[in-house]
């Protein structure tokens, strides 16, 4: 199941569909509420409501055992879904440049660059102007990720990146059970990449893994999707000894 990043849809995942596919996997997308070709709704803007829809949707589509990978927002809704809900069915947790807390202490020093209690809504505004990827894509890959939904409401979102930025999901990491790989841009502009190891360093799952790609942004699985999905998959390979 891939989840995609705040103000991402399904389409940000062509250059790993078919490519999974092809490695024996089946493959399911979707828009959180507001992205995409999902509804527009002034209501429910919350990573746990997404949790609970994506718990809906599981449910609703009798999937009884699934993997979770989550790229930036989508893994905070993963860590919550995987706080609210019984993890038996998750074979293994994919987190794509996206630490279990956000807002850097003395504890986590692993947050967002410069995110604090006073800036936060300064820097949730702000979001639409920050740059995210240091690869530029290519036309090719651009067609291959494009979709004509309709435009992102940033303004209409802000409640959801605002939750967002204030989660703490370091206890979840400690109580996981299952195999995660924490993967993270060596470049991102919102995280040192450090934050994967020490994500990692939390979880007691000795068959988890942190991969740090070189030169990549904060989406790898656009910026470097050869590689992501090659780690991805061998990472998948391996836990789930397919």
């Amino acid at each position: 199941m891939f989840s995609s990043g705040y103000s991402g849809n399904f389409a940000t995942w062509q250059l790993q569909i078919p490519y999974f596919i092809e490695q024996g996997y089946r493959v399911l997308t979707w828009d959180y509420r507001g992205h995409g070709d999902s509804d527009r709704v002034n209501y429910g803007l919350r990573i746990a409501r997404l949790a609970q829809d994506l718990h809906e949707l599981i449910n609703n589509l009798q999937i009884k055992q699934y993997v979770l990978i989550g790229h930036s927002m989508g893994t905070m809704v993963d860590y919550a879904y995987t706080s609210l809900f019984n993890n038996d069915n998750i074979l293994a947790i994919v987190s794509e440049d996206q630490p279990p807390k956000m807002i850097p202490d003395e504890n986590w020093p692993y947050g967002r660059y410069d995110l604090n209690y006073a800036n936060l809504v300064q820097m949730a505004m702000d979001f639409p102007k920050t740059p995210l990827i240091r690869q530029p894509l290519t036309s090719e890959q651009k067609r291959r990720i494009s979709h004509p939904t309709p435009k992102f409401d940033f303004n209409e979102n802000l409640p959801l990146l605002l939750d967002g930025m204030g989660q703490n999901f370091l206890d979840v990491e400690t109580h996981e059970q299952m195999p995660h790989l924490f993967l993270a841009g060596a470049a991102s502009p919102l995280y040192d990449a450090k934050q994967a190891e020490a994500a990692k360093a939390l979880q007691p799952n000795m068959a988890s893994q942190a991969v740090v790609f070189p030169d990549v942004g904060h989406i790898p699985h656009l910026e470097a999707s050869e590689s992501f999905n090659q780690v991805v998959v061998d990472f998948l390979d391996r836990v789930l000894a397919k």
